[in-house]
């Protein structure tokens, strides 16, 4: 039977939530850079084109010495946290796109 007078423990970890209290200050609306990994250059980019709300500047940055993947640099001014985490969350879910960082 499980002991109920224990206080709940926080579910994050101390590293975690230092982490956490330790984000920088960002002030909007400022330039974003989102690193895109993916395999197709050409559907990545129709990829981004598809998700970014405004015009935006784009830079190829590496192939992977294999030359499977490729990584593109997105820059774009992002005008609230919001904004940031929703173009953030859609290129995460694009199937052409493997990771963004």
């Amino acid at each position: 039977m499980p002991n109920n007078n224990n206080p709940q423990k926080n579910p994050l970890s101390p590293k975690i939530l230092q982490t956490l209290q330790d984000r920088p200050a960002i002030s909007y609306p400022c330039e974003w850079e989102y690193r895109i990994i993916g395999e197709n250059e050409d559907k990545i980019k129709a990829a981004i084109v598809e998700i970014m709300p405004r015009s935006f500047a784009l830079e190829l940055k590496n192939k992977s010495s294999g030359g499977r993947f490729i990584s593109l640099a997105v820059k774009i001014a992002v005008n609230t946290e919001e904004e940031r985490n929703e173009i953030f969350a859609k290129l995460t879910t694009h199937p052409e796109i493997k990771m963004v960082i």
